[in-house]
C-alpha cells in the first residue's frame, strides 16, 4: 500500500514565526521514509501572496507528478468573492484535491460567515475541506465546531486536522462516530489515540498526516507502532486518503 501523508505545507508564512518548508525537503522527507505522495498547502499567512503560494505548489506537483497534489487554503476575512474564486482556481485550473479552512493561522471560526464560503465552494466542486482542530486555537479549532458543520454539510467530507492534538481526540472521536462525513488526521495526536480512533471508527476514517518534513518519519512511526493489523495500517497510511482525496497513487 503507498505511503500518502495528508496534511503538508510548502514555502514560508507570517502567522507561525520560524515555520518553513522548502521542496528539497519535503522531496527528501519523501525518499527518506518512503512517502508515496503528499498533499502540500500553504503555511497560514502565506508569503508573498496566497496565489504565489499556491502556484509554487502547483509548479512542484507538476515537476513531481503522482508525487505531490495541492490543497487551497484561503482566508476569506480578506474577501469572500476573492476566496471562492480562488479555490475554483486551485481545483479546476491548478488540478488541486482539497480546501483547507485554517481556524487559528487565520482567525476563522468555522462556523462563521466568512468560513461559509470555504465549504459551500468545496461543496460545489466535490473536494473535502480540512479543518484545523487542536487545543492550539481554541475556541475556533475546539472539537465542538465540527457537530453543526457535520450536520450542515452531510454530503461533504470534513478531515479534523490533528484530531485534537493529544488532549481533545476523544471529543474528536465522540463526535466523528456519530457523523460519517468527518475523517480524522493524525500528526501531533498521540499513538494510544489514534489506535482507539482505528478500533472506534474503522481505519477508513483515519488518515497519516505529518504537517512539517522533521515531522515525517515521527508521524509515520506512531502508527507503525500502534500494532494494528496489515490491512488497517496500510488504510492509515494510504488508503484512507486515496479515497477522501480521489487520488490514484
Amino acid at each position: 500500500m503507498a505511503i500518502i501523508d495528508a496534511h503538508h505545507h510548502l514555502g514560508r508564512g507570517c502567522v507561525f514565526d520560524g515555520w518553513t518548508a522548502t521542496e528539497e525537503e519535503i522531496r527528501a522527507a519523501q525518499e527518506r521514509n518512503d512517502v508515496s505522495a503528499t498533499i502540500v498547502q500553504p503555511w497560514p499567512g502565506a508569503l508573498p501572496s496566497i496565489e504565489a503560494a499556491h502556484d509554487a505548489i502547483a509548479e512542484l506537483a507538476r515537476a513531481r507528478p503522482g508525487k505531490v497534489y495541492g490543497m487551497a487554503s484561503v482566508n476569506p476575512h480578506l474577501g469572500r468573492d476573492q476566496a471562492a474564486a480562488e479555490l475554483r482556481r486551485c481545483v479546476r485550473d491548478l488540478g488541486f484535491v482539497g480546501a483547507k479552512c485554517h481556524t487559528i493561522g487565520h482567525a476563522l471560526n468555522p462556523n462563521g460567515e466568512d468560513a461559509k464560503v470555504i465549504f459551500e465552494t468545496a461543496q460545489e466542486l466535490g473536494v473535502p475541506v480540512m479543518v484545523h482542530i487542536a487545543t492550539f486555537g481554541i475556541p475556533f479549532s475546539s472539537p465542538g465546531q465540527l457537530l453543526p458543520l457535520a450536520q450542515r454539510y452531510p454530503e461533504l467530507t470534513i478531515v479534523a486536522a490533528h484530531m485534537g492534538a493529544a488532549t481533545l481526540s476523544g471529543d474528536v472521536i465522540w463526535i466523528a462516530e456519530r457523523h460519517p462525513n468527518v475523517v480524522l488526521e493524525t500528526s501531533w495526536a498521540m499513538g494510544p489515540d489514534i489506535a482507539f480512533a482505528v478500533d472506534t471508527l474503522g481505519a477508513d476514517r483515519v488518515m497519516v498526516g505529518t504537517d512539517h518534513p522533521t515531522n515525517v518519519a515521527v508521524e509515520l512511526t506512531k502508527v507503525r507502532e500502534l500494532g494494528l493489523s496489515d490491512a488497517a495500517r496500510d488504510m492509515v497510511l494510504g488508503g484512507t486518503a486515496a479515497k477522501v482525496f480521489g487520488l490514484s497513487t
